[in-house]
Order: C-alpha cells, then structure tokens, then sequence
C-alpha cells in the first residue's frame, strides 16, 4: 500500500511521502526508540492508524505502561485529531487472549472507542480485497485531510482582505460591534438542534479577549443567570454562548469565570468552558469577523458536539444549573418573617 502511495503524482511531482517508523526509521542515538517514534509520528501531516488491536512493544518490566502504538495513536488524537483517521483491521487480526499483551490490547481497545469517534472497518473476504480497499480507503482519508488542509487555509487568510461585512463590523464602535455579534449569534444559534429547550444566552466581545475594556462589556453574566430564568417558560439551562471578535486563550476564559480550576477544551471554533459543581457552561467562538464566521462557527460547534459525544453530558449539566438557579428563587421568594 505504501508503495502504491508514494507513486501518485500531481503535476508531475510526488505528492506522498510514507513514513513508517520499521521502515524509513532515523532515529539518533541519544534518543530512546520511545522518543524517536514519537518524533517520527509529529512530523507527519497525515496519520492514518491502521488497527488491528495489537498495542505494541512497552517499556521493559512494565506492566501499566501503554504499548508503543497505543501511545501514538492517543497523541494523534490529542495532538492533531483533525488529520488523524483509523482503519480497523482487527476482524483480520489473531491476538493473545491471556497475558501481560492481552491487557495491554484491550486497554488499547477501551482508548481507541472512547477517543476515536470514527473508526472505519474495511469489509473484505480475503487478504487481496482487503489490500484494495485499505489501500482506497486511504486515498479518500488522504483527500479529505487534503480538503480539511486548503479550508483551514483560507479561514487564516479570510481576514487578510478587508472588504464587504468584514470592513463593515471593522468600522464600527465597540458598542455597534457587541449589538452586532449578539443579533448574528442569537439568530444563528438559538435553533441549535438538540438545545431547543434549553435557556441560552448571547453575548459579544467586540474586540480581542485580552482587551479589558472590551471584556469588561459583558462582565460575569453567569451572575444574574437566577433573575434571566424567572419569566421564561423553558426548564432547562442555562447555556452561555460568547462571540469573541478577535482571539481567546484558556487563561482568559477562566478569568471571565474568576478562578483557574475549570473545564476548558479547546475546539476549532474556540472554547468550550464548564464548571463542575455549579455547572456554569459557555461556548466562547472566536474570530466571528463577519456574519459569515458566525454560520461557520455555528457549524464547527454542532459537528464538535456530536463528534465529541458530549451532546447528552452538556443537556445534562444545563439541567442541574437550571434546577440550582430554580432553588435559589425559591429561597430568595420565601418571606422572612417579621421581627
């Protein structure tokens, strides 16, 4: 297969280089083979895991470490999960079933269904059908990480070129900017499906999170979330959703919440920050330029929430808040008696 590979062309010119650490291994000496295949796999803009359950070789006298390619394929998934993809080839795979390996291998099994949402089995009856169609289903993987590629690429040079809504929202105040991210995200995200019950707010950061004056526009607003639900007829949430204009790190997420031991996971269209014993949740989207990175943000969240399988465990959360906030009205509206 990696042959096959390497001798595609594009305008006259190798398109592929296979790298494969039994094969084409470089490693220096005052590197352990660990740390070499683990450098082997950073380099590669592609990975294409091809799983037939085996763990791989671990540390010697070891019995908890993960095998060598348990490990890579979970900092694939940690790493650059957006060019990482798994071919399942176990149904073509005979395993030890007792043993030190077997642990491992299915230790290695549990890791690969909870992180890898997509895993694709090749169906064949011999070993030529299931050459071929590793070998095409390869080519459709290396395709899409290739889409993925030129998309991610002119997200980055979206904003290069100022022109149309973009130099409109670039234009205008800070005031006219927040007014503007909070109509575009409640119009575009309030249908989101799945969340229709579920009490969302909306709010604009009009410029980059690190600038305070603009952070400031908005405040803590999980603070008056207990008075946001009173007249509203849903019973579930609440659900914070930020349009940040400019960039957010993880620090400054947390500092909206006011302190460091939270939730945050980082996505394509920003943040997703939760608390775990109020259950504050916000969705931060980041670079929301124009109404069109908003729809665009609006896409990559819902892909993320179901990819990630968190779609059930955020309903869940936004329950327990509402039924917090629903129990401090209810002590806030018993009347104290009279002394």
């Amino acid at each position: 297969m990696c042959a096959e590979l390497q001798k595609q062309v594009f305008l006259g010119e190798q398109v592929l280089e296979v790298l494969i650490n039994e094969e084409t291994f470089t490693g220096a000496l005052n590197q352990n083979a660990f740390d070499n295949c683990m450098r082997e796999l950073r380099s590669a803009n592609i990975v294409i895991i091809l799983y037939n359950g085996e763990a791989g070789w671990a540390i010697a006298g070891s019995t908890s470490a993960n095998g060598i390619c348990h490990e890579e394929a979970l900092v694939a998934m940690s790493e650059f999960s957006e060019m990482s993809y798994v071919i399942d080839l176990r149904a073509f795979a005979t395993l030890p079933e007792t043993g030190d390996a077997a642990v491992a291998n299915a230790n290695f099994s549990k890791d690969m269904t909870d992180a890898f949402p997509t895993i694709v089995a090749i169906p064949a009856n011999n070993f030529e059908e299931l050459q071929a169609g590793t070998l095409s289903q390869a080519q459709r993987l290396i395709w899409n990480a290739l889409n993925k590629a030129m998309t991610t690429q002119k997200q980055i040079v979206k904003g290069s070129g100022v022109f149309g809504a973009t130099l409109d929202w670039s234009k205008m105040t800070y005031a006219e900017r927040k007014a503007s991210l909070e109509k575009q995200l409640s119009a575009v995200f309030d249908p989101l499906a799945g969340f229709e019950q579920v009490f969302k707010r909306f709010h604009g950061i009009p410029d980059n999170m690190s600038v305070a004056d603009a952070r400031n526009m908005i405040g803590r607003p999980f603070l008056s979330e207990h008075t946001d639900i009173q007249d509203s007829n849903l019973k579930s949430g609440i659900i914070h959703f930020v349009a940040v204009y400019g960039n957010i790190t993880e620090g400054q997420a947390k500092g909206l919440v006011g302190y460091p031991d939270l939730t945050v996971i980082k996505a394509t269209f920003g943040l997703y920050l939760w608390e775990k014993n109020i259950h504050i949740q916000i969705f931060f989207v980041k670079g929301c330029i124009n109404p069109q990175m908003i729809k665009t943000r609006f896409s990559e969240v819902t892909n993320w929430i179901k990819g990630s399988r968190e779609e059930a465990n955020i309903l869940s959360r936004a329950a327990s808040r509402f039924a917090i906030l629903d129990t401090i009205n209810k002590v806030n509206a018993v009347k104290k008696p009279k002394l």
